[in-house]
């Protein structure tokens, strides 16, 4: 029920909630590279996130559809030439101005709530971990791609290559 209740809270509430990360995101220090694109551009890629949270989140969903899709990600974010720290950071600020806005909301006042609201909180955090790892895969790929078409060989190149 209370899973219920917060997917249909970042539904209805998914445009206030972009426009919070992505003001968030551009004021970073960390963010630097964030700040070539638009709002309106960014607000998309957060919402892309949001919108799809409640698919990715259910227990029926393949584990490996949402890899896929953030692996995916994590190559678009390469060729996009975002560092790869700043598609970390742009996941972790989703995910906590998710949670800043349900304590705002008031959403877990009770007990009963708060305790609902814990395993709701580690599917959430679990879903983001998968994605940070798999952006960060995807990334890394692209990179090794990219260093063996120049004909580079280095510390990093080596590091990269798959055994």
């Amino acid at each position: 029920m209370i899973y219920l209740k917060i997917m249909e809270l970042i539904k209805t509430d998914a445009d206030e909630l972009s426009k919070r990360v992505v003001k968030d995101l551009l004021k970073r220090g960390e963010t630097e590279y964030h700040k070539k694109f638009s709002e309106e551009f960014l607000n998309e890629r957060v919402l892309d996130v949001y919108r799809g949270l409640s698919h990715w989140l259910d227990r029926a969903t393949p584990k490996d559809e949402t890899a896929k899709f953030y692996t995916d990600l994590g190559r678009r974010r390469f060729h996009d030439e975002i560092p790869l720290h700043e598609v970390i950071m742009f996941l972790m600020l989703i995910k906590r101005h998710l949670w800043l806005y349900l304590l705002e909301k008031h959403f877990l006042d009770s007990s009963y709530e708060l305790s609902k609201s814990l395993e709701l909180n580690n599917r959430i955090v679990l879903f983001f971990d998968r994605a940070i790892m798999a952006a960060t895969v995807g990334y890394e790929e692209e990179l090794a791609k990219d260093i063996k078409s120049r004909g580079e060989e280095g510390i990093f190149s080596k590091l990269l290559k798959k055994k």
